[in-house]
């Protein structure tokens, strides 16, 4: 069963890659084996209809439990509801299962805009980021993380291998697998690679909201000029610490305000830390003979950086402020930052069990229509 033609099982095909099966519609030809996740494998393949590469998703045992098949939901939901021609965000080109009804439904594959890099393997070739470069990428993610806020939608797991890049600079966020519905209630569950976590999930904020993505942002953004990690912890505790070594404790107030007490006596017991000199981190830095920098931000740069990396999630600017920031002024364009209506799900909190989940996915399965601009969008052709 699929959106497309391939209704027909003589049309399908089934492929190795790196030891992982895939049945795929024969549209798809030459598979090639990307990438492996906890959830999912990813391979690239020519889509011979559309004439161009994409990626393929295999969900791995999407309906193994009811947690598995919530999270299966409300991963397809979200791509449907966000599903755009230009926002920064990855893209959802048709989604299908070889299974021909909801009973034997098992397979989930998602067909996908196809990235040729992302951004985590350009920084590991340790080659300076220029401060244009560096404009660019950060406008970029916060133009998708408009979009992405707008709807309601935390992504909840930012960081460079999230974020597909191409010969041209041009991002995309990838990987919705963690995002959730923004709520006013209580979050939990696991939130963000920890080196890319904001502090407010290690000191228990409870009720954290999209703020937490403007901290991956900040991040990110620290790593395009250091070509490191900034926070690289090795657990949780020292995850704080290491924040604390660059941004400084924060003080006794702001802590009483947002963390739990468990929190606040831990951190309260810490010897005082003072903020590091952003100017000499994360500032131009000059090789002798040479004019231009060779890497950093100016003034500018370190001053968003600085609004980005801030403790209380409160004071850090919402995507839509940053875009206005005027380091990423020669890149803004406000008339060109779409936006999307919030996503409405009778579902969201529903207590169903794996069959309810799998029926509700199954049914958006079956009416999901392929975007009509798929064709315009020719960046990824089959050079």
């Amino acid at each position: 069963m699929t959106t497309g033609a391939n209704t027909d099982q003589t049309q399908w095909h089934t492929v190795t890659c790196k030891e992982i099966i895939y049945t795929l519609p024969i549209r798809y030809q030459n598979p090639v084996h990307i990438a492996q996740g906890a959830f999912g494998s990813v391979i690239r393949a020519t889509d011979t209809e559309l004439g161009k590469q994409v990626a393929i998703k295999k969900m791995f045992s999407p309906f193994k439990t009811r947690v598995h098949a919530k999270r299966t939901y409300r991963e397809l939901k979200l791509l449907m509801h966000l599903n755009h021609v230009d926002a920064q965000i990855v893209q959802l080109y048709n989604v299908f299962t070889p299974e021909k009804d909801v009973n034997q439904f098992q397979s989930l594959y998602f067909v996908l805009n196809y990235c040729q890099y992302d951004l985590n393997k350009v920084i590991r070739r340790r080659i300076p980021f220029t401060e244009e470069l560096i404009k660019q990428i950060i406008y970029s993610l916060l133009r998708g993380l408009k979009f992405i806020h707008s709807a309601g939608v935390i992504h909840r797991d930012l960081k460079p291998s999230n974020i597909g890049i191409d010969e041209n600079s041009n991002v995309a966020i990838l990987d919705f697998g963690l995002a959730r519905v923004a709520s006013d209630g209580v979050q939990t569950g696991y939130v963000a690679t920890r080196w890319w976590r904001a502090p407010e999930v290690f000191v228990h904020w409870e009720r954290y909201n999209d703020k937490l993505d403007i901290w991956s942002v900040g991040c990110i953004m620290a790593e395009l000029i250091l070509l490191r990690p900034i926070f690289n912890g090795t657990d949780s505790i020292d995850q704080l610490n290491k924040i604390f070594d660059v941004i400084g404790t924060p003080d006794l107030t702001t802590l009483n305000e947002i963390c739990t007490p468990d929190a606040i006596c831990y951190i309260s017991r810490l010897q005082p830390k003072a903020k590091v000199d952003f100017n000499h981190l994360f500032g131009f830095k000059y090789q002798s003979g040479v004019a231009d920098p060779v890497s950093g931000v100016s003034q500018q740069g370190i001053d968003l950086l600085d609004r980005l990396l801030t403790f209380d999630p409160r004071r850090r600017p919402a995507a839509e402020e940053a875009l206005a920031d005027p380091f990423l002024s020669d890149f803004r364009d406000p008339t060109d930052e779409p936006s999307m209506e919030p996503v409405i799900d009778e579902h969201r909190d529903a207590e169903q069990s794996t069959t309810q989940w799998k029926f509700l996915t199954w049914s958006m399965i079956e009416n999901f229509q392929p975007p009509s601009w798929i064709n315009e969008n020719i960046d990824n052709n089959m050079e």
